[in-house]
């Protein structure tokens, strides 16, 4: 390969691996082409409130199966916004929403009580 095309190759392969390195919602293919990234998963689960930690920055649920993500067991859950776990007990039954963050923190978007 001459001088001038290897230039071109290489210089084309460095703007697509830096625009990979730039981007944190992209991810490159073993090309080094920038591919669109998904969001984080939100699953759905059924529980009971087990206890909660000081001033409700985390909830432990004892919950059911969650399909594709967790067999039954009891986990800490945070809750996305202030308030958010307020009017909740213990031995509640609970119905919620949560996504797992890339740091593997487990964040409520949703919490009602199951009647």
């Amino acid at each position: 390969m001459s001088t001038p095309l290897r230039l071109v190759a290489y210089g084309s392969l460095f703007v697509s691996v830096l625009a990979c390195a730039a981007t944190p919602s992209l991810a490159c293919s073993k090309r080094g082409e920038p591919q669109q990234v998904a969001g984080p998963k939100t699953y759905h689960a059924v529980g009971v409130i087990k206890s909660f930690g000081p001033g409700r920055t985390f909830v432990n649920i004892a919950h059911e199966d969650i399909p594709g993500y967790m067999q039954a067991m009891t986990m800490s859950f945070e809750p996305q916004r202030p308030g958010q776990l307020d009017g909740l007990s213990e031995q509640d039954r609970v119905v919620f929403d949560f996504m797992e963050t890339e740091d593997a923190r487990r964040v409520l978007t949703r919490i009602d009580k199951r009647p």
